[in-house]
């Protein structure tokens, strides 16, 4: 092939894709998530009582269960970007959180009087935690997915929900400024809960925009 006719061609095969960035889509995330959740801070403003009630170990608790989450999966998640990546012994870093909120439930529920437990869970409770935690996730979430595009997961579905796992825990630590609710059941429950949600569609999603 002459010189000019392999010129031409790579001419017309247009610009080449970017190269693969894992940090850079990481730290693209973050970002996204954290503006989401900071203004929503700005609007709603975070609790009155934020500075005095976070030295308190079961109010800290909610804030950092959902940080650790989030510590945990996003580098996961940018790892099956590449092509037949496995996570291996890494997924037992989720039992540490997943061991911590468990036992932290059993052990309110047993201690907590009965007509205590669940005293707080309201219609209004739950839609406002739900709510608003899917909503602060929701366009973080799509954004990251589009970014994931650039890689080549062999393993869609996964990478889709490790993708929404960490940025829903990302949501609801910043929502955990705002809560006013300290029970950890309601707390390791609608926040799990909401989590979950966001994962269940970061996999439908995946399995969709992340095949190739």
């Amino acid at each position: 092939m002459r010189t000019e006719d392999l010129i031409a061609e790579l001419a017309a095969a247009g610009p080449a894709a970017p190269a693969l960035n894992p940090r850079a889509t990481g730290l693209r995330m973050v970002m996204a998530v954290a503006l989401a959740a900071g203004l929503f801070l700005l609007i709603a403003g975070p609790r009155a009582d934020l500075a005095a009630k976070l030295v308190e170990p079961l109010i800290l608790v909610k804030t950092l269960l959902p940080a650790m989450l989030a510590f945990i999966a996003l580098p996961l998640a940018l790892r099956m970007m590449r092509p037949d990546t496995r996570l291996g012994g890494r997924a037992l870093w989720f039992a540490l959180p997943a061991a911590l909120a468990a036992l932290l439930w059993i052990a309110t529920f047993v201690t907590t009087a009965p007509q205590a437990r669940f005293a707080d869970v309201s219609a209004f409770s739950l839609a406002e935690c739900l709510g608003l935690i899917l909503a602060i996730s929701a366009l973080p979430a799509a954004f990251a997915l589009r970014l994931m595009r650039r890689g080549a997961s062999t393993r869609p579905r996964l990478t889709g929900a490790l993708a929404g796992l960490a940025i829903a825990a990302c949501a609801a630590t910043g929502y955990s400024f705002f809560c006013t609710q300290d029970n950890p059941l309601f707390y390791l429950t609608w926040y799990g809960t909401a989590i979950a949600v966001v994962s269940a569609a970061g996999a439908a999603l995946g399995g969709r925009w992340l095949r190739w």
